[in-house]
């Protein structure tokens, strides 16, 4: 089942019932989006050969050493989504709309005398925000057999009888909070599995995952070119999920007709009445919320070259290393159930009670790209860049042993696939203004015999202007359509279908000097 809870764009969505640290948490941080200047971005990315924008240090850093004349940029956007699923034959569209910080970048060029003219030292720092996870949608509808205390009392009978076996952020939550009981050491669940509720899911997630660049990068004569560049990632993801249900119609209610007797609603009632429920009777509703922030920082190292094979024609490689991120996370699971003799007075559970930490290590794969670039008589530029990284190279560590996470660690090795990235992009000058095209698509994590499972397609158009004294202003936009479906439970099959179209908007000012 969890092969099927599918991830979304910048945004990975989480297994409902699932601690943080498992192998959806590795897939989040080892993609990124396409992020950068508004140039880059219209270009899909493709200027791993073509260089001289801040943004090569996030991926050929070489391309920095095109750069002529010093450059300063700073790119703003807006990222518009729109949501709908159809969970029950119930469609619900929920709009979304972001405020991005896409970049900012310097880069100084220093001349190099003591060689040919052409030799350049280029120093440069630049910010780019890779992801943006801020969505929010929601789903729901009336259903009489996908309870979430279906799927706890499914998951505690394969437990044992004894409570102690059972997850306390869980289904253990639900025996507390009276949704479960043993009767004769039996487990029963005191919804009435087979009237209808009232079900809503939301699920609202915050964050970004941004990286600083720190980038030196050389000229030979403008006949080859090297790049090197520290990056300092930092994390910020936030993910509020909530799920309610309510017996919206009444139809589940316990009446006590004496000190030992009582009638019901219920189509399958409990075997036993015992003193805990008789001060309770009947369901009510239910709410139950899973919270994690996920916060940190990190490092790796990129590498790259460009090689001018002929007089329009350059041809590039580049290498980044894992991303090693040192993560914190802040959780808690809480659980509140109301009962028709206790509408005032709800039974909540919180596990843990104060909220938990937890620290450990993500380090997501490397990767590495090809790149090539042909300029037509400074009017035209056509370019290409291929990536790959293997996404069941990442792993999750911590100081409690190499056993915590050998289980995930394993389910990662196994599920995941080599990725493959293909960026295509096109440059037409018209003084004083560039149109461009872009083309950016991403294969799946599973590999490519899965077909287009995660796959993701980026069509990107974009304008520029650019006056003599080196001022410019470029304009992008990007989009992305897809659909996803989203499991509720890992013991039912239920699920929606969730639709998305994701645009990016942004415009990046600059100045060369």
């Amino acid at each position: 089942m969890l092969n099927k809870l599918l991830v979304y764009l910048f945004v990975l969505l989480i297994p409902f019932f699932v601690k943080a640290q498992n192998d959806l948490d590795a897939l989040r941080y080892s993609r990124y989006g396409v992020n950068g200047t508004s140039r880059f971005t219209a270009m899909g990315g493709a200027f791993g050969a073509v260089g001289a924008d801040v943004s090569c240090a996030s991926f050929n850093p070489a391309g920095l050493a095109l750069f002529r004349k010093g450059d300063v940029a700073l790119g703003l956007g807006l990222r518009v989504g729109s949501f709908t699923t159809d969970l029950y034959n119930n469609k619900i569209t929920s709009p979304t709309v972001n405020f991005v910080f896409n970049n900012f970048g310097i880069a100084t060029v220093l001349k190099d005398n003591s060689f040919k003219k052409n030799n350049r030292n280029i120093l440069a720092y630049s910010q780019t925000q890779h992801q943006n996870f801020n969505t929010t949608y929601e789903m729901g509808g009336n259903t009489n057999n996908s309870s979430i205390a279906k799927d706890m009392l499914n998951i505690a009978v394969t437990k044992g009888s004894n409570p102690g076996n059972l997850n306390q952020s869980y289904e253990g939550l639900g025996f507390n909070n009276l949704l479960l009981d043993t009767v004769f050491e039996k487990y029963y669940s005191f919804v009435d599995l087979k009237r209808t509720v009232k079900q809503s899911r939301s699920i609202n997630l915050k964050g970004k995952q941004a990286e600083r660049n720190i980038s030196y990068a050389y000229s030979g004569n403008d006949d080859f070119y090297f790049g090197i560049s520290l990056g300092i990632p930092k994390v910020e993801y936030e993910s509020t999920i909530t799920h309610t249900e309510a017996d919206e119609k009444d139809s589940m209610r316990i009446v006590q007709t004496s000190p030992t007797n009582y009638s019901t609603t219920y189509t399958s009632a409990p075997p036993e009445f015992n003193d805990v429920y008789r001060d309770y009777l009947g369901f009510n509703s239910l709410t139950y919320t899973e919270y994690f922030k996920t916060t940190g920082n990190g490092f790796n190292l990129k590498i790259g070259g460009i090689f001018r094979a002929a007089e329009f024609v350059r041809l590039g490689a580049y290498v980044h290393s894992p991303t090693i991120l040192n993560l914190t996370d802040v959780y808690y699971n809480e659980l509140s159930t109301s009962w028709d003799k206790q509408l005032t007075n709800p039974i909540i559970g919180k596990v843990p009670e104060n909220g938990g930490t937890y620290k450990y290590v993500i380090t997501t794969p490397g990767r590495f790209g090809l790149c090539a670039s042909y300029i037509y008589k400074k009017f035209a530029v056509f370019a290409l860049d291929y990536e790959s990284t293997n996404y069941g190279r990442a792993l999750i560590t911590s100081s409690d042993g190499a056993s915590v996470f050998a289980g995930v660690n394993a389910v990662i090795k196994n599920k995941y696939k080599r990725g493959h990235n293909i960026r295509a992009g096109a440059e037409f000058n018209i003084k004083p203004v560039f149109i461009r095209l872009g083309y950016n698509y991403q294969s799946g994590p599973f590999g490519l015999n899965a077909g287009n499972n995660l796959a993701r397609h980026i069509p990107s158009v974009g304008i520029g202007f650019k006056n003599e004294k080196g001022m410019y202003i470029d304009f992008h936009y990007s989009q992305l359509l897809g659909r996803e479906d989203y499991f509720l439970f890992s013991t039912l099959d239920t699920k929606t279908n969730l639709n998305f179209a994701i645009v990016n908007l942004g415009v990046t000012a600059g100045i060369k000097f």
